[in-house]
Parts: structure tokens; sequence; C-alpha cells
């Protein structure tokens, strides 16, 4: 029920590919020195906070049999959150890893209309996915990621005249993540990375007759990591 009193209520707002090796392609575990393999920092299981800036996009469709709107609006903050995960090295000089990741969010988007306000707000974010890359040198790594979301969203609206009708809902959204960044090790154990994630989450769709309205999420992401790999 509280979906389709949401778009009512929004409505009624003022608007890789593979890498060959060659006989003479480097091999960086070879060249390693005793006891420490080059590529030690890019292997094995790691654990890193993360921070970084976070833009999440609400976009707001109305069609009828006679006309159609969109109304598309922004709000930034800050996503914080962890990771862990798992990276191999294959073929000399190809990365290839497993993760999953918790974090929340400080946006918060409202919406006013005459005697009401509805704010949307971002709960936590659940991902698990794969990545893999390409070893620019022993420590460095390019790469590219994607997987599943699952994000959260809080639901508040309020009625100055018919405070009866205030709620206060939250409903998890299933979505897909696509990003790339890049990583360099500090050593055997620590390592940072900077990474861009795109988020596209399943929002809601209404129809009544020949009326359709949808209501769909999106986020940017630009995220900060410095881990420890165990």
């Amino acid at each position: 029920m509280y979906k389709f009193m949401l778009i009512a209520a929004l409505a009624a707002t003022p608007a890789a590919p593979a890498f060959a090796q060659s006989d003479t392609g480097r091999d960086f575990g070879r060249d390693a020195g005793p006891g420490y393999g080059a590529t030690d920092g890019v292997n094995g299981f790691r654990a890193e906070p993360r921070i970084g800036y976070d833009r999440v996009i609400t976009e707001l469709n109305v069609e009828t049999a006679d006309d159609s709107a969109s109304v598309r609006e922004g709000k930034s903050g800050v996503t914080y959150g962890g990771e862990l995960g798992y990276d191999m090295v294959v073929n000399t000089d190809m990365m290839l890893g497993v993760y999953g990741g918790i974090e929340g969010s400080s946006v918060e988007q409202c919406f006013p209309g005459t005697g009401t306000e509805t704010c949307l707000t971002p709960g936590r974010n659940l991902t698990a996915g794969v990545r893999g890359g390409f070893l620019l040198n022993p420590n460095t790594v390019l790469y590219i990621k994607g997987g599943y979301s699952n994000g959260q969203i809080r639901i508040g609206y309020s009625d100055r005249d018919f405070p009866q009708d205030n709620f206060r809902v939250s409903d998890n959204l299933s979505g897909f993540h696509a990003g790339a960044g890049v990583q360099t090790a500090f050593g055997r154990n620590f390592y940072g990375k900077l990474e861009y994630v795109y988020t596209d989450y399943n929002g809601y769709e209404i129809t009544d007759g020949t009326d359709k309205a949808s209501l769909d999420f999106s986020r940017h992401q630009v995220v900060a990591g410095l881990g420890v790999r165990f």
C-alpha cells in the first residue's frame, strides 16, 4: 500500500579483454626473492574500511493516455562501510577475486508539497560480486568489478493537515552494480584503492488502466579504501 502512497506523494510535488602472454612476458612471482612472492601484496584474503562520495538519483515517470512527465532528482552525501574479499593472481599478470560488503549513506532526499513532505533515506546496502584486473606492476592492479546489490530505502511521509496519514516504512530493493578502480599494495599486508561504482535498483511500478507510474533509484559512488591483506 505504501508504494502507491509514495508514488502518489511524489507525483504531487513540484516537479575486459583477455591478455596474451608472450615468450618475453613478465613473471612477477618467478622474479621474487626467497620467502616472499612479488605478488603477495595482491594475493589472499583482504579486509578494508571504505569511505567516499555518494550521489543517489530518484526518478519518477508518469504516463497517461494524453500526456507523460518525468522528474529526476539527485542528492549527494557520504558513503561509508567495509568490504571483505579474496584475490589471486592467474596467468602471470591477471588478478581474479570475489568480495562482499556493507555500507551506509548520509544522503536524505525530501520532496515538499502543499502541507506535506516525503523523505527518502537510503539504509544499509549489501553487495556481493566478482572482479578481475591486470597487474600494471607487481603491486598495482587496474580492475573492473560487478555483482548483486540489495539496498534498503526508508520512506517517511508527513501531512500537516492530516497527521493520521503520516507513515514511516522501509523496504529492500534488489539490483546490480558495476565499477572500475585501481589498487596498489604497500608491502605484503596493506593496500589502498580508489574506485567508481554505479548501482541500479529495481524500483516500483503501478498501473491503473491506461495510466502508469514508476519510481526508480540509482546511485553513483567514488570510494577510497585502505585495507589489510592476510
